[in-house]
């Protein structure tokens, strides 16, 4: 069987336990750039590999400059695959498994402060459009990933005169979960439905609904004008999270709200970010 026969297989199986599209293709990046960093003549069989091959390619990573995160995540995707392999009887053991990860330092995620998403809320309201504020709403104030806002249907979000909700169907591993809306984003869903052009899909787009990546586009044209530099979607998400977790909420909650698999997930919203240890470091400055 060839490298991309095993890789094939490798997507289909992560594809059925609901792993998303840009992880299965994180993932088989991984296993191809392993193989041919090892192989150099095109031939790969998991089944010859050991333990010294995949630390030896962990220290190719870490000279070539690579973040621990990325070599970390390289690792996490080559256990995956050999996990899998063992289970199909292409090799004998997991040869990943002993190889110990690159300590990381453990800053929380990026998020917009107060003064940021403030700017980038008189941004939209100056310059967007009903469905360019509704869809920030969503990723804002109900935390959405930006796959799950651009999989939403128009019946799946319920509004009320004092409450609503919307629905997410498919979330990430499938799990499917009700987020509370708030008044402000009530108030620009209402508006954007009031101009919906009508079908299924609450954001269309050409030939369905509109693509995570269009939304991506959108976020990040925004920021620039905001003067906040590479905002993407899910920084706006963990806005959501670490705003909540700030607020006091217990971490139990926000990781339904969120839905996170694990408590772990939520608890990196305790940890502070990058932007907090610079303010701190910022109060030393004498001038």
């Amino acid at each position: 069987m060839s490298l991309e026969d095993v890789v094939v297989r490798f997507c289909e199986h992560l594809r059925s336990r609901g792993f998303s599209a840009r992880t299965v293709s994180a993932y088989a990046g991984a296993v191809r750039r392993f193989a041919a960093w090892l192989s150099r003549d095109g031939a790969f069989d998991p089944a010859s590999v050991s333990a010294l091959d995949v630390a030896e390619w962990k220290r190719s990573m870490q000279e070539a400059g690579r973040k621990p995160s990325t070599v970390n995540a390289s690792l996490d995707a080559l256990s995956a695959f050999f996990s899998w392999a063992v289970s199909r009887g292409l090799a004998p053991s997991d040869p990943a498994a002993g190889v110990k990860r690159v300590p990381e330092s453990r800053v929380g995620p990026r998020s917009l402060d107060r003064k940021a998403l403030a700017s980038l809320l008189r941004v939209l309201g100056r310059e967007g459009t009903p469905r360019d504020r509704a869809l920030v709403a969503l990723l804002v104030y109900a935390g959405l990933r930006v796959s799950e806002a651009c999989s939403l249907r128009v019946s799946d979000v319920e509004l009320r005169e004092r409450s609503g909700l919307v629905r997410v169907r498919s979330g990430k591993g499938g799990r499917w979960r009700e987020v509370p809306l708030n008044a402000a984003a009530r108030r620009e869903l209402s508006a954007y439905l009031r101009e919906h052009r009508g079908g299924e899909w609450l954001f269309p787009g050409k030939g369905g609904s509109l693509t995570p990546r269009a939304a991506q586009k959108l976020v990040s044209w925004y920021g620039r004008l905001a003067g906040i530099p590479n905002l993407t979607p899910h920084v706006l998400r963990h806005t959501f999270c670490k705003q909540l977790v700030d607020a006091g909420e217990s971490l139990d909650r926000v990781a339904v709200l969120a839905g996170h698999a694990s408590l772990d997930a939520t608890a990196r919203y305790t940890r502070p970010s990058l932007s907090d240890l610079e303010k701190a470091v910022g109060r030393l400055d004498w001038e």
